[in-house]
């Protein structure tokens, strides 16, 4: 088994390193699947840590689409399959946008400006619900526009859709198929861009068979949880993520 293991090891990572990757994979899917949001930050801070930094992007987000894939698998019934189509549509337009003129606008500001948009969806709720058709296309357009140069595209996208999806499982459940639309553009940008997913593809796959299994707790963990716990923990998390992006932008001034 060991030997296995070593085989589909990467060579920049050490065994420890790669067997407590594996497992934070479980961990971190685990904690998506009860919040709908969280893992994924989690996780690249975590890899951040560990791996070489060029290869830590490509990898999360490959990893973060077979995790988000799993959820979509357990949780299809719940999906609000109209927005998932106008929102990939919007990703498409988001993207190309982004990659035109987004390079102007400092990063530090879209943390500071996203963290606070947070904050504010999370204790002076948003009054608009976004239905489909053009909403879905403007929420896609707006989060890949971001996603391209901060990794709190989750967090953006979940903070919008609670008052929209108030029922827990259809906005887990949704939040899977939006993440899964989002990472699979970023695994095929990072393709064509000549990224070498080969080296790494032992550590991607292990982790998620592990992020599926913790996919599968994470979702039996949901099914038990009242919905009023469930919206006070959300709330907890996103504020948590918001209050780190306004530390991360504020502190180019420290």
């Amino acid at each position: 088994m060991m030997e296995l293991l070593d085989w589909l090891r990467p060579d920049g990572l050490a065994q420890g390193e790669f067997l407590f990757l594996i497992a934070i994979s479980a961990l971190t899917s685990a904690m998506t699947a009860m919040m709908g949001v969280g893992g994924g930050a989690v996780l690249i801070a975590v890899m951040a840590n560990i791996m070489p930094p060029v290869a830590v992007i490509p990898v999360h987000g490959t990893v973060q689409l077979g995790s988000n894939l799993g959820r979509v698998l357990t949780m299809q019934q719940h999906i609000r399959w109209p927005l998932v189509g106008w929102f990939a549509l919007g990703c498409l337009l988001g993207s190309v946008l982004g990659g035109q003129i987004a390079v102007s606008i400092p990063t530090h500001w879209l943390k500071l400006i996203i963290g606070s948009f947070i904050l504010y969806s999370c204790w002076l709720p948003l009054r608009t619900r976004l239905g489909g058709g053009r909403s879905g296309i403007l929420l896609g357009a707006v989060t890949a526009f971001v996603g391209m140069f901060v990794g709190v595209t989750a967090t953006f996208v979940i903070a919008t859709l609670r008052n929209t999806l108030p029922e827990r499982m259809e906005l887990v459940g949704t939040m899977a198929a939006l993440m899964a639309v989002q990472h699979a553009l970023k695994a095929l940008v990072f393709g064509l861009f000549g990224f070498a997913f080969f080296d790494w593809l032992g550590l991607v796959l292990l982790m998620i068979i592990t992020g599926f299994a913790g996919t599968l707790l994470g979702k039996k963990a949901l099914e038990r949880t009242p919905s009023e716990y469930f919206s006070r923990g959300l709330k907890l998390v996103l504020t948590l993520l918001a209050l780190k992006l306004l530390w991360d932008g504020a502190s180019l001034w420290f």
